[in-house]
């Protein structure tokens, strides 16, 4: 009984700490939904050289999107003409970070290692982007203008505030709230010293580390109280910053993603060239800003205020609500909209991959790209999709989705005779 009370106590502790910070996360990344558009981003990407990886590690950075979401984006910035380089630039910075992240360790570890895994999430996205962009195959898409591409309309306050308290944590809730329970299973039941005397010292808890990030998913917010439940019990800071770069940046869903994206060597060279740059970025801060003000015990759950309570009472409110509003069985479309169709032809499949709304909106704005399609609706609970035209290629519906990072199953067709 005693062991459960700490557990629920730890747990409680840490979202509590975290509530303050991810709230206004959550507002900032609102009026980025309003100020950064895809479309906006994609008109500065599709140019090979530096200038375009550059500007996509940059745009990637304050971006709140989780690891799974960053694929079909990615893939829709690879598709509307954007280099390699610069795809895999975006694609190595955008899920380390986000403002919800940062202002999340920025609260829990401090300004400095804040300010650090910002500076390597640009840096890492910038040379990670480059090398592919020298090193790897040749050859790609030139730049295609999409149609109304610059007639993107602009989210009025609504939609923003929307995305920044409904739909983003919606989108990470599940990750997170696994990284809370697993972060106060640790702080529970680990003592404070388990990982403090590993043989080999710091270079083995990076390899440690590393071995954990490269294949598992785990979203750049929801490896916070990962990292510092780890933290308390030994593991130094520097290797835990090897969880927070290769851990969102890398997972077998983004490997297999990039491998039909961008191609084998690129993907080779991405993996590797993460690792590497996870275990310079660490070792630099150990040996030059590491002051191991973060060994001394518990990092939290001290002192917490009646706003620290009511932060968190209002995070697992937005978190769970937002999980149940973007997931709940019809969020996107209704069972019976099919009758609403009046399109002389209609088919139905099912969608694999999609796993936030960002999966399901890059779906449907690719199905709609496709001449023949004239309507799309896309249910992400169930990835029941309807769409809507005339001459429907079954062919060329998988060939897209496929290029977005997600795959078809279950195709059917049928004629309408409706007047």
């Amino acid at each position: 009984m005693a062991l459960i009370q700490q557990y629920l106590t730890e747990t409680w502790a840490l979202i509590a700490e975290m509530g303050p910070y991810l709230l206004l996360g959550f507002l900032v990344a609102g009026l980025l939904h309003r100020w950064f558009r895809q479309k906006w981003i994609e008109q500065r990407l599709g140019s090979p050289g530096w200038k375009s990886i550059a500007f996509a590690s940059l745009f990637g950075v304050p971006m709140p999107l989780c690891s799974c979401g960053v694929i079909p984006v990615t893939a829709s910035l690879r598709e509307k003409g954007a280099s390699k380089g610069a795809a895999t630039s975006f694609l190595t910075s955008t899920p380390q970070t986000g403002v919800d992240s940062i202002l999340a360790t920025w609260g829990m570890l401090g300004p400095l290692f804040a300010v650090y895994r910002v500076i390597i999430a640009f840096l890492s996205g910038f040379a990670i982007g480059a090398t592919v962009e020298r090193f790897g195959s040749k050859g790609g898409h030139h730049r295609r203008r999409a149609e109304n591409e610059d007639s993107e309309s602009v989210p009025n306050w609504k939609e923003s505030a929307q995305y920044g308290f409904l739909t983003l944590p919606g989108d990470i809730a599940g990750s997170l709230t696994i990284g809370f329970l697993l972060a106060g299973l640790i702080s529970a039941i680990a003592p404070d010293n388990l990982l403090a005397n590993l043989p080999g010292g710091v270079y083995s808890s990076i390899l440690l580390t590393t071995l954990i990030a490269i294949p598992f998913y785990i979203c750049s917010t929801g490896s916070i109280p990962m990292a510092l439940a780890l933290i308390e019990s030994g593991l130094p800071v520097s290797a835990a910053l090897v969880l927070l770069i290769a851990g969102p940046a890398t997972n077998v869903a983004t490997i297999t993603t990039m491998r039909r994206t961008l191609g084998n060597r690129e993907t080779f060279i991405y993996v590797v060239s993460i690792i590497v740059f996870s275990w310079i970025a660490a070792l630099f801060f150990h040996q030059f800003l590491d002051t191991e003000s973060f060994h001394n015990g518990h990092l939290h759950f001290h002192g917490l205020t009646f706003w620290s309570h009511l932060s968190g009472a209002v995070l697992i409110t937005i978190l769970a609500f937002g999980y149940w509003k973007v997931n709940r069985s019809g969020d996107s479309m209704s069972h019976n909209c099919d009758t609403e169709y009046t399109e002389p032809e209609l088919a139905t499949l099912t969608i694999k991959g999609m796993t936030c709304s960002h999966c399901r909106d890059s779906a449907t704005e690719g199905l709609k790209s496709l001449p023949f399609i004239s309507r799309v609706d896309v249910d992400l609970n169930s990835g029941r999709a309807l769409i809507g035209g005339v001459k429907i290629d079954s062919e060329a519906i998988s060939k897209k989705l496929e290029s977005l990072g997600l795959s078809a199953k279950g195709f059917l067709l049928s004629r309408q005779n409706r007047e």
